[in-house]
C-alpha cells in the first residue's frame, strides 16, 4: 500500500486552518496534557510565617504545628489529584472529538461541534483508559527510579545529627544519579512507541469502534506493519513540536518570568498582593499557552487521523468535495 505523506500533511493543514471551531477541542486536549504539580510539602511554611505581621505570626505558627495543617495539606493534595484527573478526562474528550471531526471533514466536507461533543462523550472512557494504560510503562519506570530517593529522603526527615544527615544527603544524591536519571532516560525511550500506540489506538476506537484491548492490539499490529511510515510522521510531528516550543512556548515563558519579576516589587507593599498577582500571571500564561498549542494539536491530530485512514483504506473524499465546491 502506498501512503501519500504530502497529501496527509497538506490536508491536515487545511482542516486545522479552515475548521477553526475545532480549536476548541484542541484547547481541551492541551489542558488535558498539562501536568499540574502541587509541591505543597516543599514550601518552607515556617519561613513564610516569619514574614507575616508580628500579631499574626503566633496564630499561623500554632496552626502549622497542629494536626489540622496535615489535614489541610492532604485535602489540597487530593484536590490537586482530582483536578489532574478532570483535566485528563477533558483531554480524552477533546482527542476523541478531534478524531471524529477530522473524519467528518474528510467524509462529508463539513463539521459539527454538536457531533464532536457527542463523539467525545461516547468515546470518553475508552480514550481515557487507552492513554492511561499506555502511559503507565513510563510512569512505572520513573516511579521505580525515584523510589530510592524518596525512601532516603523519608529516612532523613527530622534527623539533625551531622553524622547521619551528611552521609544521608550523599546517599540521596547518589540515588538520583544512579537510579532516577537512568529511569528518566528509559522512560523517554518508552514514551516514543507508547505515544505512537496511543495515537493509533485512539483512532481504532473512535473510527472503527474497537474496544480498549482490541484498539491497543490493532495499534500494535499497525505499528509493526508500517513502522517506517509512522516513524517518519512521528519525526515530522517532533519537528513541529520543537518549532512550537521555540516560537510560542519559550517567548511565553520569558514574558511570564518578566511579569513575575515586575510583580515582585509588590512584595514590599503586600506579600498577599504578590501571591495573587503571581497566581493570575501563572493561570493566564497557562491558559494562553493551552489556547496556542491547541491550534497545533488540531493539526497534529488531523495528521494522525488521516494517516490512520490512509493505512486502513478509508479514502480521501473530503478534498475532492471541497475542490468541487
Amino acid at each position: 500500500m502506498s501512503m501519500d505523506l504530502a497529501y496527509i500533511l497538506r490536508r491536515a493543514w487545511e482542516i486545522a486552518r479552515r475548521r477553526k471551531r475545532l480549536w476548541l477541542f484542541g484547547f481541551l486536549v492541551s489542558l488535558g496534557t498539562v501536568s499540574a504539580r502541587f509541591s505543597i510539602n516543599s514550601v518552607r511554611w515556617e519561613q513564610l510565617a516569619r514574614q507575616l505581621p508580628p500579631d499574626v505570626q503566633p496564630a499561623v505558627t500554632e496552626f502549622l504545628a497542629s494536626p489540622y495543617f496535615g489535614v489541610v495539606t492532604a485535602l489540597l493534595a487530593l484536590m490537586g489529584i482530582a483536578v489532574a484527573i478532570g483535566l485528563m478526562l477533558l483531554g480524552a474528550l477533546g482527542r476523541a472529538a478531534l478524531v471524529g471531526q477530522a473524519q467528518a471533514a474528510e467524509n462529508h466536507g463539513t463539521i459539527s461541534l454538536r457531533d464532536g461533543w457527542r463523539t467525545g462523550r461516547r468515546c470518553l472512557w475508552p480514550v481515557f483508559l487507552i492513554r492511561l494504560l499506555l502511559g503507565m510503562p513510563s510512569a512505572v519506570v520513573i516511579l521505580a527510579g525515584a523510589l530510592p530517593m524518596l525512601i532516603g529522603a523519608l529516612l532523613l526527615a527530622g534527623q539533625e545529627r551531622p553524622e547521619i544527615v551528611l552521609p544521608g544527603i550523599l546517599a540521596v544524591e547518589s540515588a538520583m544519579f544512579a537510579c532516577l536519571l537512568p529511569a528518566v532516560c528509559l522512560a523517554v525511550i518508552l514514551a516514543v512507541p507508547c505515544g505512537m500506540l496511543q495515537r493509533l489506538a485512539v483512532r481504532a476506537n473512535v473510527l472503527q469502534g474497537y474496544g480498549v484491548r482490541q484498539s491497543i492490539a490493532r495499534a500494535w499490529t499497525m505499528l509493526r506493519a508500517h513502522l517506517g511510515f509512522l516513524a517518519l510522521i512521528w519525526l515530522i510531528i517532533l519537528g513541529v513540536g520543537i518549532g512550537v516550543m521555540i516560537v510560542v512556548i519559550l517567548p511565553l515563558a520569558l514574558a511570564s518570568m518578566a511579569l513575575v519579576t515586575a510583580a515582585l516589587l509588590t512584595v514590599i507593599v503586600s506579600p498577599l498582593l504578590f501571591s495573587v498577582l503571581a497566581l493570575l500571571i501563572g493561570l493566564g500564561t497557562w491558559l494562553l499557552g493551552a489556547a496556542l498549542t491547541g491550534v497545533v494539536e488540531t493539526f497534529i491530530s488531523a495528521v494522525w487521523t488521516l494517516a490512520y485512514r490512509d493505512i486502513v483504506g478509508l479514502g480521501r473524499t473530503g478534498e475532492v468535495r471541497e475542490q468541487a465546491g
